[in-house]
């Protein structure tokens, strides 16, 4: 992958001081065959907390401890070394060494402005001169700066006053936009009732789980939650996961966990708290003789995830003895796990 061991050492430099216990770090995989391959082991690594967050490439961590810092340190370590073609290109928004408080890095957060334009204007303005022309929306003067020209300028306060408002949706993609359409978004109203905004968000996201013309692999659309800019997803906020069929419960927690995030101001930690879905066992476990029809069977017999017993299990049309038994075993076993791993809230 690279020319030299001094390249070697200044990428894994990079990871060093970008990867940290507590603080959400997203990796971008620049290859169209990457996002069947990375997913399961990313988004499952022990204590790393990865999650899909709706562009297709782009998988966020959130390393609990050094143990799952080194967790990823080491898997992001394997990709850009043994797949040229599917390397981490991306580390968080920012050009890798800039400082997200200089003038470089309050531009370079923008879509349209590039690092060379943020250089420049940097060498005519100060932290504070430019957080001053941003607090008064002045486009004008940020128009006049080296680098810049009003439509750069337009979208650097846009962007700012975006970041300011509060403003929070719901954004739900799926990674073949190209056939699905454009991603649905909706704006909350948080004085309103929220379960009642996602059931409306919901059936308008249905459409991103029609069949898939590449194949019956695809994996689902998933909701997540966004500030104005729509750009990334909210660091530490849930994710709606359906393939265009959400159930009730899912909606009813989906719903609750928001308004402990954006309402009540609580902070979420551990997959189990980001991800909102149906049929966890299904996404966690490979059972032998279970394949997609025998999921699909369970997952629109309407059972809750602690249904899941042999009883219930045996009685959906299509499930044999053996599979019922299979997917029973499995989930009383992710049961007992779940309840070692108390969840984690903070606040």
């Amino acid at each position: 992958m690279f020319d030299s061991d001094f390249e070697d050492n200044v990428f894994r430099r990079r990871l060093l001081k970008e990867v940290a216990p507590g603080v959400p770090v997203s990796f971008s995989f620049y290859s169209p065959s990457v996002k069947v391959q990375v997913m399961f082991p990313a988004e499952h690594m022990p204590g790393a907390n990865g999650r899909y967050v709706g562009n297709g490439v782009t998988i966020e961590f959130v390393p609990e401890d050094g143990a799952a810092v080194e967790r990823v340190r080491e898997y992001v370590w394997h990709w850009e070394h043994h797949n040229a073609f599917t390397a981490v290109r991306r580390i968080n928004f920012l050009r890798r060494g800039v400082c997200p408080t200089s003038v470089q890095g309050m531009l370079e957060l923008v879509r349209g402005v590039d690092k060379r334009a943020a250089a420049k204007t940097a060498e005519a303005l100060e932290p504070d001169e430019l957080r001053h022309l941003l607090d008064r929306g002045d486009f004008k003067t940020l128009a006049r700066m080296p680098g810049m020209g009003e439509k750069r300028a337009r979208a650097v306060v846009e962007f700012h006053e975006n970041e300011r408002s509060g403003r929070r949706f719901l954004h739900a993609a799926n990674r073949n936009d190209r056939f699905r359409g454009a991603p649905v978004q909706t704006e909350l109203d948080l004085d309103r009732d929220l379960e009642e905004q996602v059931w409306e968000h919901a059936e308008k996201a249905r459409r991103l789980g029609d069949p898939d013309p590449l194949g019956p692999g695809e994996p689902p659309g998933h909701t997540t939650v966004r500030n104005a800019n729509l750009l990334h997803p909210l660091p530490m906020t849930p994710s709606l996961m359906g393939r265009g069929v959400y159930y009730p419960e899912q909606i009813e927690l989906f719903a609750d966990t928001l308004k402990r995030v954006l309402v009540d101001g609580e902070r979420l930690a551990g997959v189990g708290s980001l991800r909102i879905q149906r049929g966890k066992i299904f996404h966690t476990t490979k059972m032998p003789g279970v394949g997609m029809k025998t999921r699909s069977r369970v997952l629109a017999s309407g059972l809750l995830d602690d249904e899941y017993t042999y009883e219930n299990l045996v009685s959906i049309p299509g499930i044999t003895e053996t599979q019922a038994r299979t997917i029973a075993a499995a989930a009383k076993a992710e049961a007992a796990s779940g309840a070692a791993r108390p969840e984690v809230r903070v606040h």
